[in-house]
C-alpha cells in the first residue's frame, strides 16, 4: 500500500500583508509603550503627543489631510486584501518526473542556476542570466562575438536540451536573448 504523494505546496500569499500589518502594529505598539513609559517616569504626557492628539481631534472629515490619509489607508487595505486572497505561485518546481513514487523538486532559483551552468559551457558565452517564470525560462547571454544569430541558435538548443534533461513541471518553452558586450 502506497501513501499518496502530496502536491507541491504553494508559497503563502499572505506573507506580504502579514509583514506590513506586523510592522504597522509594531510601530504603533512601540509608540504606545514609549508614551506610557514617559508618562510613568515624568508624570505628564509628552507635549508633542498632546498637541498631535489635539490636532487630530480638531480635524474635520472634510479636511484635505484626513481625506488623503483615509485614501492611502483604503488603498493599502485593498492591496493587502487582494494579496491575501490570491494564491501564491509554487515556490518549487518538480523535475525529473518518472514513474517511481515520490517527487524531486528544486527551487526556481536553483533551476535557473542549473540551466545557467549548462549555458556557460558554451565557448563564446562570458556570462548568462537565467530567470524561471511560470511556464517559461528567460535567458540572456553575453558575448563579444559580432555574429549573434549563430550563437542565438546554439544557446537556444542548449537551453532546450537542459529543459529536456531536467523536465521541469509546467515549464514548456524558453526565450533566448544574446547581448553583445563591448
Amino acid at each position: 500500500m502506497r501513501t499518496p504523494v502530496p502536491k507541491l505546496i504553494h508559497r503563502p500569499s499572505r506573507s506580504a500583508p502579514a509583514a506590513l500589518l506586523a510592522l504597522l502594529l509594531l510601530a504603533l505598539g512601540s509608540l504606545g509603550i514609549w508614551l506610557l513609559g514617559y508618562h510613568l517616569i515624568t508624570g505628564v504626557w509628552p507635549q508633542r503627543a498632546v498637541t498631535t492628539l489635539q490636532a487630530i481631534s480638531s480635524a474635520s472629515f472634510d479636511s484635505r489631510w484626513v481625506l488623503i490619509i483615509a485614501g492611502v489607508a483604503a488603498v493599502c487595505g485593498l492591496a493587502m486584501l487582494i494579496a491575501a486572497l490570491l494564491p501564491g505561485k509554487f515556490d518549487r518546481v518538480a523535475i525529473l518526473q518518472d514513474d517511481l513514487p515520490g517527487q524531486t523538486a528544486v527551487s526556481r532559483r536553483d533551476l535557473a542556476t542549473l540551466v545557467k551552468n549548462q549555458l556557460e559551457q558554451i565557448g563564446n558565452i562570458h556570462s548568462a542570466t537565467v530567470r524561471v517564470h511560470h511556464s517559461r525560462v528567460d535567458v540572456t547571454a553575453f558575448t563579444d562575438l559580432d555574429d549573434l544569430s549563430a550563437l542565438n541558435e546554439v544557446v537556444s538548443q542548449k537551453t532546450d536540451e537542459a529543459l529536456r534533461t531536467f523536465q521541469p513541471s509546467g515549464i514548456t518553452r524558453s526565450r533566448v536573448r544574446i547581448r553583445q558586450t563591448n
